[in-house]
């Protein structure tokens, strides 16, 4: 979401591997580089010998361990063209020493006071080292924010983001480094004053982060405001990309969302680069982040951190993002969600009246025309119910339920809206004569509910929400749920037993 003062719009909305992993892979042409090393401190220094190679006149340096110093950094390191490395507070850590000789700078910028860097590691830099030491300092997280603020040049610009938590720090990052805006941070329940007078002549103060970070009343007294955020932080990454596109925008670094210390250092490589960061979790691609992915048409990520930050499975969910978009009762799609082509498949239907619920996702039409020319096949009379389904007709299907049952019983028979596949346009509901067209769990006994069981995933779908399985999925038995995810993904999945919480997790 992006609102200001004046308005409300939303905007919610390395070497290159081969896709080589423990279940099925997909798209050819995607590439996918990965930035790693055995730690964060390492994962930084081949995030440095990446974006540097032949050297930096300067490196900026910050705490390993703890994020407070750092979250302002990405701007000052993009203006001195640096790196930024990482080190522990007591020490010099080794890695991050070969690598300064290799970078072979001229001056290093510290980060913080003697609580995040100290004075022991600044003088062995100094004297062992021989090398200029700046260091920025106040007396809290704020005030060395400002102090990076003004080492910088003025742009009359600049981001506010908690100075509490890191992911909307992270988030705006290369973006506000890219375009010479200092991040700035406030508290939950006030602006500091040393953060207030860095921003009270600026022509644009970005605000980044939802109300349960920066509360509105703090927002207030925040001049020429403008806030840029999501309900959580993977919807406020998504946010701030959509909101300060990057370049050609043909290519993005993912890092994880619940640690700072890769993305930290990514998001200097990313500014340089003139590319998106987009914030994921450890073992699943998001759904903000799908979207993005799919209405950029990206083929080209660098996943920054090792396999204990974004596991090897993040390659197969990039190069399918909305084939493997997973929505269920925790991830949503958002209101204004429509897929990006929806046609009707040649397939029969109980009734002849037009309706959007005959429509499906344009990936999904030839692969359930396929099914049911094999349905056919078979002897089966095979029908297709309902398809595409809109946020706004779940609503309705949603509220009837709760009016007519109740909302514990709703919950398990229907999706709130945002909550339904029916919105992705990959899910067709199927039935049969024998059951009246109808669509109960009485299916599963026809002919046509046992052929659909044994043969749907040769064709690429899944039955979504299969016999006790409700505790993974949230919903009861539907046998006449079809979901599209593709042959092999359906295959293995078929054959391992999984739902697809379980195959995405």
């Amino acid at each position: 979401m992006l609102t200001h003062k004046f308005g409300v719009s939303l905007l919610w909305g390395i070497g290159l591997m081969a896709l080589v992993l423990s279940f099925p892979k997909m798209a050819e042409a995607v590439e996918i580089d990965r930035i790693s090393g055995s730690d964060r401190i390492e994962t930084a220094v081949e995030v440095s010998k990446k974006g540097w190679p032949d050297g930096s006149d300067t490196v900026v340096l910050s705490r390993a361990n703890d994020f407070p110093d750092a979250l302002a950094g990405t701007p000052l390191a993009y203006q001195e063209n640096a790196p930024i490395l990482l080190t522990q507070s007591t020490k010099l850590s080794n890695a991050t020493k070969k690598e300064i000789q290799r970078l072979n700078p001229t001056n290093i910028i510290i980060l913080g006071g003697s609580g995040a860097v100290s004075h022991d590691v600044e003088a062995y830099i100094e004297d062992e080292m021989n090398l200029k030491v700046e260091r920025i300092s106040g007396s809290d997280r704020f005030e060395t924010a400002a102090l990076i603020a003004d080492r910088m040049e003025a742009s009359g610009k600049a981001a506010v983001v908690s100075g509490e938590n890191f992911p909307d720090a992270l988030s705006i990052a290369p973006y506000a480094a890219y375009r010479g805006y200092p991040i700035l941070l406030t508290l939950e329940d006030s602006i500091p004053a040393v953060t207030e007078n860095r921003i009270e002549s600026n022509e644009r103060n970005y605000v980044i982060g939802g109300t349960g970070v920066i509360p509105n009343d703090v927002e207030e007294d925040i001049p020429n405001s403008m806030r840029i955020a999501g309900s959580d932080r993977y919807e406020t990454s998504r946010a701030v990309a959509d909101a300060f596109p990057q370049g050609s925008a043909d290519e993005v670094y993912l890092a994880t969302g619940m640690d700072f210390a890769d993305a930290l250092a990514g998001s200097v490589l990313a500014a340089k680069t003139d590319d998106s960061l987009l914030l994921i979790e450890k073992n699943y691609v998001p759904n903000p982040a799908k979207l993005y992915i799919a209405d950029k048409g990206l083929t080209k990520f660098t996943v920054l951190g090792g396999y204990g930050a974004i596991d090897e499975y993040v390659d197969t969910e990039v190069s399918l993002p909305i084939q493997l978009l997973l929505v269920n009762k925790q991830r949503d799609l958002p209101s204004t969600y429509v897929p990006a082509e929806l046609e009707e498949p040649n397939v029969p239907f109980p009734f002849d009246y037009e309706h959007n619920k005959r429509k499906m996702n344009t990936i999904a039409v030839a692969h359930l025309e396929a099914l049911f020319d094999g349905a056919e096949r078979a002897g089966l009379d095979l029908y297709a119910q309902s398809g595409y389904r809109s946020y706004e007709r779940q609503k309705r299907i949603y509220e009837r339920n709760v009016e007519e049952h109740g909302e514990e019983y709703a919950n398990r028979v229907s999706a709130k809206p945002g909550h339904s596949e029916h919105q992705t346009g990959l899910a067709m509901d199927v039935t049969s004569p024998d059951v009246d067209y109808r669509l109960v769990e009485e299916f599963a006994y026809t002919d046509e509910g046992k052929w659909v069981d044994a043969h749907a995933h040769e064709y690429g779908f899944i039955i979504r929400y299969p016999a006790g399985e409700e505790h993974v999925t949230g919903y009861k038995y539907e046998p006449w749920h079809l979901r599209y995810v593709g042959k092999n993904i359906a295959t293995y999945m078929k054959n391992n037993d999984r739902v697809l919480e379980e195959y995405l997790r």
